[in-house]
């Protein structure tokens, strides 16, 4: 909503006539034309992209028979023999 708000309120920066208009006018395109592209960006395509990525993945694992073997129960941390450098 605040991306709306900041968007709302460059247009009129955007269309700006009378003295500085130029500099106004370029100020609030290239500010309103980022808050559009990034706002459209953040709201449509990083969730969408989330969605299609989410379901390309449904139902893999990221290690084989991972579930029949856990990484976490199959690895040791050292045999006992080391010696202790502390």
């Amino acid at each position: 909503m605040t991306s709306f708000a900041f968007i709302a309120g460059l247009i009129p920066l955007a269309v700006a006539t009378g003295a500085g208009a130029v500099g106004n006018r370029t100020i609030g395109t290239s500010s309103l034309g980022g808050m559009i592209f990034g706002t459209v960006f953040g709201v449509i395509l990083i969730p969408g992209l989330y969605y299609i990525f989410a379901k390309m993945i449904e139902g893999k694992s990221l290690i084989r028979n991972e579930d029949l073997d856990p990484l976490t129960e199959t690895y040791h941390y050292g045999s006992g023999d080391e010696k202790d450098y502390d």
